[in-house]
């Protein structure tokens, strides 16, 4: 990875973090403008509130509406979420960092330098102490601009009594509506803007390119306009860095732009959207949304995020008359395997400005970043392919004596796909009982095919499709052609960590793959190299695989158990060495295998089994809603 590989592609990042606050407005006109101001407060609430007015009602638009009392959240806990660690690793930063004219040098991550070493020897420079009182306030001036607001003068908004509209005319909840719009807009005001491609009622034809979403507030901003934001900024920050930090920072003036409603990108004219922008002669501020601790605070947009700070002091290195490198301990920060904050600070004409920062971290195993890379995109590595698979979890039976009989569900499988013509079929039975050991090796002796068709899916190519073969059925499509399963544009630089450690790819081009999949592992573990190791090799059916076995943290809960109670500490895989297909996956916690899932009796390309036609038309489309 070249020194500054990690700046590129930050205006996607900042695409892909758009706000998603605004659902499609209703076609219902009668409730268009009751909809729309409920909708505006419910957003003013949810964003600085602790109300407990659910989610569900604010999109249905229920029959009781409450304005509750405002409560603001602590700047202080703000800076503590957004500023957070790691082991520097010790090589010379001096050479990761460019001289803030946009030249960047090689990074030689392969230095492993003693750290302690380098340490006593910026000890010994008269200027490191100074230095470091320097680096301190600039974190410290970094942080604050981080958060757009002054949390103790943020407004109140006063409390009332429910209010009862079930009873209410049209007429009448306009002019309720008009008057929640009346009363809020003392306080507080918010725009939206949605950009698309088609008409919005229209699913699935209709594209969404992004929306927009900027809150103003009467009291509590901590700018009156673009300029201060922007004077602020330059204060402590190089115009380089600004850039490279803080994309679109400024946007443009959006009041001669029609706002809270859908743009048809090819036919209408949009607006410059920055994170702050200009509108009626007011500042608006395009914030980010973050969860710590169970607690939401607000930030603005930036290319990158430091959490938990650790208490160590910062390092100061590479000492010169008008330059320093500042190394800041993190545990962990935006960017996988990258744990503290390297900041390289210059005076210019008597003032000290932060010229770069980026998360830094040891140098990748390149073996890792090698099977990552092919168990995300496996189907690159076969055109046709078929195969069986089961999956088994552990479902333990209590007895009326109080013993517990081991016990398990397994349901098996058969899949078929073919990437040349993005065609896919798969069935696979309801589950049976298991009463044997659950392990990868008796799941594969016990497997069989299932031939009971009690779930199928079929992707035709544009369509994909999926039902259950039962009275209680839940069968649904999408378009598949809103995905590229067939190109290798997977790269582990661009994954984001949010605070959660949850994973997401800055990469929107990169989505579902048909055949099996492995994308979950690296997304739900694999990412974070410091928790598994590749640990021998075996042949398994006939393919021969690394091991690997993976320490999971408690961090680490898989996209589908997101509770805690259900978090798996020990985790064994087989992958594949050929395609980087997960063969065997193997999910322990605190010694207790709980569930298993296979792939076997793999066919590839002359040797796959062809993919099934089905012909759609013989079901009753009807059933079909589009997901």
């Amino acid at each position: 990875m070249n020194s500054f590989d990690l700046f590129d592609g930050i205006n996607e990042t900042a695409l892909e973090s758009l706000s998603q606050d605004f659902p499609v407005l209703t076609d219902e006109e009668k409730e268009r403008i009751y909809f729309m101001s409920a909708r505006k407060y419910n957003n003013y609430r949810n964003n600085i509130s602790d109300t407990t007015f659910s989610a569900e009602e604010d999109v249905k638009g229920v029959e009781r509406y409450k304005r509750p009392k405002m409560r603001t959240a602590s700047i202080a806990a703000a800076a503590a979420f957004i500023i957070g660690a790691g082991s520097f690793g010790g090589y010379n930063i001096a050479k990761q960092l460019s001289e803030g004219n946009g030249e960047t040098h090689d990074v030689n991550q392969n230095v492993t330098e003693d750290i302690a070493q380098a340490q006593t020897e910026t000890a010994e420079d008269p200027r490191t102490e100074e230095y470091r009182s320097i680096a301190e306030s600039l974190v410290s001036e970094f942080e604050d601009f981080l958060y757009p607001y002054i949390d103790e003068e943020l407004p109140v908004y006063p409390e009332t009594e429910d209010v009862d509209i079930s009873g209410m005319s049209e007429e009448e909840r306009e002019a309720y509506a008009q008057q929640i719009d009346e009363e809020y807009s003392k306080y507080f005001d918010q725009i939206w803007f949605e950009l698309g491609r088609g008409d919005p009622y229209d699913h699935p034809n209709y594209e969404q390119l992004g929306s927009y979403s900027y809150n103003h507030y009467e009291t509590g901003m901590k700018y009156s306009n673009t300029d201060e934001v922007m004077e602020k900024a330059l204060s402590f920050m190089s115009q380089f860095f600004i850039e490279k930090q803080f994309p679109d920072l400024i946007g443009e003036d959006m009041t001669n732009y029609e706002v809270d409603r859908i743009y048809d990108c090819d036919t209408e004219e949009t607006p410059f959207f920055g994170t702050y922008a200009m509108y009626n002669g007011k500042l608006y501020c395009n914030r980010e949304d973050h969860r710590y601790n169970n607690e939401q605070y607000i930030s603005i947009k930036s290319a990158y995020y430091f959490y938990n700070r650790k208490d160590e002091p910062i390092v100061i290195t590479d000492i010169e008359d008008d330059s320093f490198i500042a190394c800041v301990k993190y545990e962990f920060t935006s960017v996988p395997n990258n744990y503290d904050m390297t900041m390289k600070v210059v005076n210019i004409d008597g003032k000290w400005i932060i010229d770069q920062i980026k998360p830094t971290g040891p140098a990748p195993d390149q073996q890792k970043l090698d099977i990552i890379g092919k168990i995300v995109n496996s189907c690159n590595y076969y055109d046709k392919i078929s195969c069986k698979y089961s999956w088994a979890t552990r479902a333990d039976s209590e007895l009326a004596n109080g013993d517990v009989m081991p016990h398990s569900n397994v349901k098996s499988g058969i899949l078929y796909a073919d990437n040349t013509a993005n065609k896919e079929y798969s069935r696979s039975d309801d589950g049976n009982d298991y009463d044997k050991e659950l392990d990868i090796d008796s799941l594969l002796n016990n497997s069989k095919s299932a031939d009971e068709k009690m779930v199928e899916t079929y992707c035709d190519g544009e369509k994909y499709y999926y039902w259950v073969n039962s009275d209680e059925y839940s069968d649904g499509w999408y378009h598949w052609c809103h995905y590229t399963p067939h190109e290798n544009t997977f790269c582990l630089d661009n994954l984001i960590i949010d605070n959660f450690h949850q994973v997401s790819n800055r990469n929107i081009s990169h989505g579902m793959t048909l055949g099996p999949d492995g994308q979950h592992l690296v997304y739900d573990y694999l990412y974070d190299l410091s928790i598994w190791d590749i640990t021998g090799d075996i042949n398994f059916d006939g393919r021969d695989c690394y091991i690997i076995d993976i320490n999971a943290p408690s961090y680490c809960i898989d996209s589908y158990n997101i509770l805690s109670e259900y978090h798996y500490d020990s985790i064994k895989l087989y992958i594949d060495k050929e395609t980087g297909i997960p063969m065997a996956e193997e999910y322990s916690k605190e010694g207790s295998i709980e569930k298993c899932e296979i792939y076997y009796d793999i066919r590839i390309n002359d040797d796959a089994e062809p993919v099934p036609d089905i012909d759609m038309n013989d079901y009753d489309l009807s059933r079909f809603t589009y997901k």
